[in-house]
């Protein structure tokens, strides 16, 4: 599969899940919703699955995917005093 074909699924398949984060789906319900071929669609998958942006569940036999939501940073540690310039 041709790389600029494997990034525009790629988009595709992850704003869907972001539409709809609590949708778990099987890979025949996705390739309806996206109209995409099992074929193509499952090295899209699986490579999601393997960077952590999806989540398969289920079995091998039926796998079912979700969105795995991003862990956000709420709280950052600074230094208490920055310097601006070198010049002290």
């Amino acid at each position: 599969m041709r790389d600029d074909v494997l990034l525009t699924l790629q988009a595709e398949c992850t704003m869907l899940f972001q539409s709809d984060p609590f949708m778990v789906e099987s890979a025949e319900g996705l390739g309806k919703k996206l109209g995409k071929q099992l074929d193509v669609l499952f090295p899209v998958l699986d490579l999601l699955v393997k960077q952590g942006i999806l989540e398969m569940i289920g079995t091998n036999a039926n796998p079912l995917y979700r969105y795995n939501e991003p862990l956000i940073i709420t709280e950052i540690d600074t230094p208490k005093k920055l310097k601006v310039h070198d010049s002290e």
